[in-house]
């Protein structure tokens, strides 16, 4: 059994995760759950926890914090973070802490267990790891396992066993994403692929392949300090890289390339610089961006905010088809401003979400899920390497929501206009939600649906209402019966017809026809 600890400082939420998940079929139970990350650090420093599921925001200390303690600490202990789609930077900052998922809290009752499934798959695995004999390792794997301890973990050479002395040479560090790759009908591994061309292109280098995830990867180049290798070099080999793949693979990839550094300790930084470079890449197709030849501007008059309201105008303006032009030329200023691709990737969010939250009061097919729309745009902008690929996902988002309501803005009035008709026209017959939907050339439950969205009352209300305001007219202006006014608006039943009237005036029929005599 493994131990699942719960941190949130909602009570509802965490007795909901308690009791509404199936705890022992999963093969866990849960020893205790906390309203702060200040107690969940306590109980974990005096009982067995395996499993931490907590909240991001929390009094007293963030689900953050708390992460990067359990990390620093009690690294065998995998975390699952409760989170939002406003806390997307904070979400990104906590994959450093080893966070093991992320679900969304709306989601948890179907994802959650999906993820304690997961992070119990790991744990087995570490457990199995730790207890087989340590295997001798070549050289490169020595360098592999040196490399990530050093550019992923920010480990101090000295701080890593074992570690190789690399004092004699220099390092260059290249970021590299992979587009349009189909594995199944390439029937390679994209690191083999990459070795086989490496090894042909980098000359007087010594590499190393660090996949990240994916299709994106990390590679660490070597060569001997006061030798012939520089940068410049470096960018040939990688241009000559480029010529191989656009020749014998069916892919587009796209480099970032640092700038040199003397010492394997500015790996990390070196690594940065790297992904910074790939990040600034604008453009479709293969392509390389080095660092030192990056040209930020320090800001001027470019206003992100205006841009994004902008944009957002545009997607809903129906005399205009520019939004995913100007969201190129935004693309194209932020890949030469000072912003981190974080917060070039929080910019797209808040566009793809602000387009997103408008269409719903404008769009046609309430039958749209727009929360898996958002869903989806999260996990593409949180994948995303390059600004490329953050215009893309941009201009897909303006496009489909375009399709969804350009020419659709005043659907309220035709569909309520139709429905509207044709309770006018048949309200003293048996009206049905059903007989509305066949003349509408509708389904039943969607008009049911797009009725009550827009007009915040249901179809059987309304053709009720309607009625009673025909009864009010007979009243006021004949000599009809009360059994005959019923009639002649749709009631069968003479008595129901009372009652309804009573709910709707709060008088009867024959109080209200006084009013008028």
């Amino acid at each position: 059994m493994l131990n699942i600890l719960i941190v949130d400082d909602e009570r509802n939420i965490r007795e909901g995760i308690v009791k509404l998940i199936d705890w022992d079929s999963y093969g866990c139970r849960v020893v205790n759950s906390c309203a702060n990350g200040n107690a969940a650090l306590q109980y974990i420093k005096e009982n067995p926890v395996d499993i931490v599921v907590t909240d991001i925001k929390m009094p007293l200390m963030y689900g953050l914090e708390l992460s990067k303690n359990i990390y620093e600490s009690y690294p065998a202990i995998k975390v699952i973070i409760l989170t939002a789609y406003s806390d997307f930077e904070m979400a990104k900052r906590a994959i450093r802490f080893g966070v093991s998922d992320f679900i969304i809290k709306n989601d948890f009752i179907d994802e959650l267990p999906k993820a304690i499934e997961k992070a119990s798959k790991l744990i087995d695995e570490e457990r199995k790891n730790n207890s087989a004999p340590e295997p001798v390792l070549g050289r490169d794997e020595i360098l592999k396992k040196f490399y990530r301890s050093v550019v992923f973990d920010k480990r101090n050479v000295q701080a890593v066993p074992g570690a190789p002395n690399l004092s004699d040479r220099s390092f260059c560090m290249c970021a590299c994403v992979v587009d349009d790759y189909d594995k199944k009908a390439e029937g390679r591994d994209l690191t083999d692929m990459f070795g086989n061309i490496m090894k042909i292109a980098l000359k007087d280098c010594e590499y190393t392949i660090l996949p990240v995830n994916g299709d994106f990867f990390a590679v660490v180049i070597s060569y001997e300090k006061n030798g012939n290798v520089n940068l410049n070099r470096i960018v040939d080999y990688f241009n000559n890289i480029l010529i191989m793949i656009e020749e014998f693979m069916r892919i587009d990839v796209k480099f970032g390339l640092s700038r040199v550094v003397e010492s394997a300790d500015k790996l990390s930084d070196a690594y940065e610089d790297a992904r910074t470079a790939l990040s600034r890449i604008t453009t479709g197709g293969s392509g390389i961006k080095v660092f030192g030849e990056l040209v930020m501007e320090a800001g001027g008059d470019f206003d992100p905010d205006q841009y994004i309201n902008r944009i957002s105008d545009m997607t809903f303006d129906e005399s205009r088809d520019e939004a995913a032009d100007y969201l190129k030329e935004f693309c194209d200023r932020l890949s030469t401003s000072r912003c981190s691709f974080e917060q070039c990737q929080l910019y797209m969010l808040v566009i793809c979400s602000t387009v997103i939250h408008r269409a719903v009061k404008y769009h046609l097919d309430v039958d749209q899920d727009f929360d898996k729309m958002e869903r989806d745009v999260f996990d593409r902008i949180h994948s995303a390497k390059t600004m490329f690929s953050l215009n893309n996902i941009g201009r897909d988002i303006i496009e489909k929501v375009r399709a969804l309501c350009i020419g659709k803005k005043n659907f309220k009035n035709e569909l309520v206009k139709r429905v509207d008709e044709c309770i006018k026209q048949h309200y003293k017959e048996e009206l049905t939600l059903q007989f509305i939907s066949d003349e509408l050339y509708l389904s039943s439950s969607y008009v049911s649906r797009a009725y009550k969205k827009l007009t915040g009352i249901n179809i059987t209300e309304k053709i009720t209402m309607y009625r009673v305001g025909k009864a009010k007219e007979l009243l006021e202006n004949g000599s009809l019966k009360i059994y005959e006014v019923a009639a002649n608006v749709g009631f069968k039943d003479p008595a129901y017809f009372t009652n309804v009237f009573i709910k709707y005036t709060n008088m009867n029929p024959s109080e209200y026809r006084a009013k008028f005599l």
